[in-house]
């Protein structure tokens, strides 16, 4: 098959391809960036760590209510032990069961309680924003990861256009050949563009294929998923002017809209109520207390008498000389086990009472608490600040790179018109047999190296605005919106 053929045959390929592409499903920035958030592993992590939050919070507020419980106890005791009914020593095995009922609450804990709930307000408010920044950076991510595979994809076509227009100046070649314009060598320097430029077609379609596994990776699809993005029209904002951007509005609307910067205020009030959380175990604790509890035994027994008399041990008296028996009666009693529940009646019992504690004498335990916490709010105001110099440093050079990225793309654009001019002369000139093939194979060399820095350039120079448009806090698009 000669060449020619063979470029049909390969766009006819690319068309089915591209017909069949038409008919799968579509991922757009948008779509990606949700999938991302809702599958995410260290977005789950984040959520998980909202929802330990909110736990925390609740047992904070579960401190201010009563506690109630309840004891059961049953067992049996051998040998010389005491009898819980009548706390007298027994030597028989007994049989024993026990009941309780026991409520507390606290009326004043030096303000722990209290702290401690707002304390795990602001720890809420700061995971929220944790997790809020990781969308963000994730967003920002994707959209790295989606915008290369446009720049890829876009590179890859270009590769294919210049293999195109390799084998029509092949055709042309032949055609000055046959006419003895050209001599047969120019035949070959063609045959080897044409090599180099199928070879410029595999990497970039390598390139394509990692630009998509990376997306896949950040959004944690499978490897052989069939994932084809949305490919928008993507425009560079006609009112883009990074040149105008400058560091101390843009950090203040940064500061403003950054979750992280939100993040490190709310851990300065949280460990501000650390502070009072240390500082209560210097107060004076109050509680009440209440208790309901009954025993059983069995070695718990009843008498009762049964108002009859019965003749007992008779003792003999002397009188005058002469023994004279006398008998004694004593009262008739009946003995029985006290059933369980006329025992549980019986012992029932109450308890209610009022428990204060004092502290005098820590062994300095709270002063050093009340340092620590203390520090914690040093950490704390450390982090912010770092967290704001970082930012700051960030928005710098987010503002320099666009600068940059904007004479670059202005540079490359001038140089693929003026090398796209060259080429356009220099092919003239060869189909008029003026210059040989290699001359129009370098200027041809040249204007390929023009378009693919110019394509470089312009995807590098639309991140470069996204990056600015985030600290804006301006949706991330494609489209060329704000």
């Amino acid at each position: 098959m000669n060449q020619p053929v063979k470029n049909i045959a390969f766009t006819f390929v690319l068309l089915l391809s591209a017909l069949g592409a038409g008919a799968q499903d579509i991922w757009s920035l948008e779509r990606c960036v949700q999938y991302a958030q809702d599958n995410n592993i260290s977005v789950k992590q984040a959520e998980a760590n909202v929802k330990l939050s909110l736990l925390s919070e609740r047992q904070a507020k579960a401190s201010r209510y009563p506690n109630l419980s309840a004891s059961f106890n049953a067992g049996e005791q051998f040998g010389r032990t005491i009898d819980p009914t009548s706390n007298q020593f027994s030597t028989q095995a007994t049989g024993y069961n026990s009941l309780g009922f026991n409520a507390g609450a606290s009326i004043f804990q030096g303000g722990l309680i209290h702290h401690s709930i707002k304390q795990a307000g602001w720890d809420i408010k700061a995971s929220e924003a944790d997790a809020e920044q990781l969308y963000n950076d994730l967003a920002l991510q994707i959209a790295a990861a989606y915008l290369n595979i446009l720049l890829t994809e876009e590179q890859a076509t270009n590769a294919r256009n210049r293999l195109e227009l390799s084998g029509r100046q092949l055709v042309n070649t032949l055609k000055l050949i046959d006419a003895g314009t050209l001599p047969q060598a120019d035949r070959f320097n063609v045959d080897a563009q044409i090599a180099r430029e199928e070879q410029v077609v595999v990497v970039a379609q390598n390139s394509v294929d990692l630009a998509y596994l990376s997306l896949k990776q950040l959004l944690q699809l499978e490897p052989d998923f069939e994932l084809v993005i949305e490919h928008p029209q993507v425009l560079i904002p006609a009112d883009a002017n990074p040149g105008s951007k400058s560091l101390t509005p843009l950090y203040a609307v940064a500061t403003g809209n950054q979750p992280n910067v939100r993040a490190a205020g709310f851990r300065i009030k949280s460990a501000e109520e650390g502070v009072h959380i240390a500082r209560s175990a210097y107060l004076p604790s109050v509680s009440v207390f209440a208790n309901l509890s009954s025993n059983y035994s069995t070695q718990f027994q009843e008498f009762k008498f049964t108002g009859n008399t019965v003749q007992g041990a008779t003792q003999i008296v002397s009188v005058n000389g002469m023994d004279i028996p006398i008998a004694f009666y004593e009262p008739e009693y009946t003995v029985k086990r006290v059933p369980y529940f006329d025992q549980i009646d019986r012992n029932f019992g109450q308890g209610l009472g009022l428990n204060i504690s004092i502290p005098i004498y820590q062994n300095g335990r709270t002063r050093l608490s009340v340092e620590r916490a203390k520090l914690g709010i040093l950490n704390a105001q450390l982090q912010d600040n770092q967290t704001r110099q970082r930012l700051k440093n960030d928005i710098q050079t987010a503002i320099a790179n666009a600068r940059s990225a904007q004479k670059q793309l202005d540079a490359a654009q001038k140089t693929v018109d003026a090398t796209r001019i060259a080429f356009s002369n220099m092919e003239k000139r060869h189909a008029l047999g003026a210059i040989n093939t290699l001359n129009l194979s370098t200027a041809k060399n040249n204007l390929d190296i023009a378009e693919t820095d110019l394509i470089v350039a312009k995807y590098d120079y639309l991140f470069k605005l996204k990056i600015l448009d985030f600290y804006e806090g301006k949706k991330i698009q494609l489209d060329g919106g704000n």
